[in-house]
């Protein structure tokens, strides 16, 4: 799932769920169950890029979405947990990132791509994106109710 999409999300759990000792593990554990779900993201079909490429696409993308969840839940939630969760939403990512960009294959980078690669269930452009946006749009309606 893209980074965007978890920030998102865990923006929302933010409005959700006031309590960071529920909130921020449920941020995390929500990472996994948003993945399961049939989508699309930058490395999907392992498209052949450059190391800076890949940066320059995953911080871009992190940032959109912690930048909307912002925009979106800024004056709802206090900032520093708004913050926090969106980043404990997109955690597993940032670990794995050191896999790719470093070739890092070792533990805990190797870790977590191997949950991840086990958890995610990739879908091809257009429905990947467009089950992604559903969902995430539900959730982030759903939360502003």
């Amino acid at each position: 799932m893209l980074d965007a999409s978890h920030a998102l999300i865990g923006a929302s759990l933010a409005k959700l769920i006031p309590n960071p000792y529920l909130g921020l593990p449920a941020s995390l554990a929500v990472h996994f169950l948003a993945d399961l779900t049939p989508h699309w993201d930058f490395r999907t079909r392992k498209v052949k890029r450059s190391k800076a490429k890949i940066i320059f696409l995953s911080l871009s993308d992190a940032a959109a979405g912690m930048s909307l969840g912002y925009i979106i839940f800024a004056d709802q939630v206090p900032l520093a947990y708004l913050v926090l969760m969106m980043f404990t939403a997109q955690l597993p990512d940032w670990i794995e990132a050191p896999y790719h960009v470093f070739d890092a294959n070792f533990p805990p980078f190797s870790w977590v791509k191997r949950l991840q690669s086990r958890l995610h269930n990739k879908l091809d452009l257009p429905w990947g994106l467009v089950w992604q946006v559903v969902i995430v749009a539900i959730i982030v309606i759903w939360s502003l109710g």
